[in-house]
């Protein structure tokens, strides 16, 4: 039987994110044509020939509903579709003959020492230099290779964006909250931390509005959908409290665990997998004791862990002092004050900190740690409860 490749495999060989693979899952685009008893997704050959040809429509500009179209319907013309993209291409395409023919009538004057009216030099100016009034040439060109270099990735971002508004998805549901914890993060991998670069864009967006500051990716509706879904979930954490005073010293120490557990693994980033690598360090907690007792060995995690995360190590002097949360880390922190908050507890505890995976894993699918527990056999519904009689 060929051998079938489960989602973070299927990643880490085509470079697509896992968050991009669920999606596709989620809208039908490319459901996996087996999983496991644990509900692991597995990818067959056929699956991943069809993973081909979405890659390959979606390099040409096709929109996931048009390349489901294209795929799944028989009656659907391949010739139509690509008629389709050639009348995008031809309208671009006349945009810029225009702007070409405008600017040769303005060099052949020039080269006949004929005066240029003012009026055809501000029009050509405002077509040419609309975001250069916020943005340098550089920092123009920088941000649009970025949006270009993800360009797949930031579209499928959009495309889940609109499909929540679609679905009338409250801003407090889980996955939207998810989606803002995903805009806050790819908006500073944006613009790379520079607040000047930042600052610049968002006057581009103020003045010029959502499509000009996002390269025509981007409408006003759906981007102020998600700036009120990140305004509410900043308020949310302000409420919710977490605050590293709140750690006791079983779970500081747990944090500090982890941190030295992904800096063995030769990783820049602190995930999910540091947390549980964390907890199962820690080995005198109640946390602990419950993993042992279903059978989660430090070594196997530690071992799942750096196979899934081979590709993603860095040298050590890539590795900062203090290594940054990823976003979905963020949110479980997030789950882990709120789950100590309902049990009214001030301090949290490596207990809640287990809980809060457990939470962030039944609304999103959870990171590497869920992939931990779930590869272990755990009975998910008798941690928690275990964990709550403690």
């Amino acid at each position: 039987m060929p051998k079938l490749l489960q989602i973070g495999e299927l990643a880490k060989q085509t470079g697509l994110s896992i968050r991009t693979l669920r999606y596709y899952d989620e809208i039908g685009l490319l459901m996996p044509s087996h999983r496991t008893e644990a509900e692991y997704r597995l990818y067959s050959e056929a699956d991943i020939a069809r993973l081909q040809q979405i890659l390959s429509l979606r390099q040409l500009g096709f929109a996931l509903k048009e390349i489901r179209q294209c795929l799944e319907n028989p009656d659907f013309s391949l010739g139509n579709v690509i008629n389709l993209h050639l009348a995008r291409l031809q309208e671009q395409m006349a945009v810029s003959q225009s702007l070409f023919s405008k600017l040769s009538t303005l060099a052949q004057k020039l080269q006949n020492s004929e005066s240029v009216a003012v009026e055809d030099l501000m029009q050509i100016i405002e077509n040419l230099t609309m975001t250069q009034q916020y943005l340098t040439q550089e920092q123009h060109d920088l941000l649009e290779a970025r949006l270009n270099q993800g360009q797949a990735e930031w579209l499928d971002f959009v495309e889940q964006a609109k499909s929540h508004i679609t679905q009338g998805r409250d801003l407090n549901d889980p996955e939207v909250r998810q989606m803002a914890w995903q805009w806050r993060s790819d908006i500073r991998s944006f613009v790379a931390d520079d607040l000047q670069l930042y600052e610049a864009l968002i006057q581009l967006y103020q003045q010029e509005g959502a499509e000009a500051a996002s390269w025509g990716t981007l409408d006003a509706p759906t981007l102020e959908y998600i700036l009120k879904a990140v305004a509410l979930l900043s308020v949310r954490e302000e409420m919710v409290g977490f605050s590293w005073d709140r750690l006791t010293p079983e779970t500081s120490e747990v944090m500090r665990r982890g941190q030295e557990a992904m800096r063995e693994l030769h990783l820049n980033f602190f995930g999910t997998e540091g947390l549980i690598l964390g907890l199962l360090t820690v080995e005198t907690t109640p946390a602990a004791q419950a993993l042992k007792n279903q059978h989660v060995d430090l070594v196997i995690a530690q071992n799942l862990i750096d196979d899934w995360l081979a590709k993603c190590t860095v040298s050590a002097t890539d590795i900062p002092a203090e290594i940054p949360f990823t976003p979905r880390t963020y949110r479980v922190l997030q789950l882990t004050a709120e789950e100590a908050n309902q049990q009214g507890n001030k301090q949290i505890t490596p207990q809640h900190l287990l809980l809060g995976i457990l939470q962030e894993g039944e609304t999103t699918g959870g990171g590497l740690a869920m992939h931990v527990l779930r590869e272990c056999k755990v009975d998910c519904d008798l941690l928690r409860q275990q964990l709550n009689s403690v």
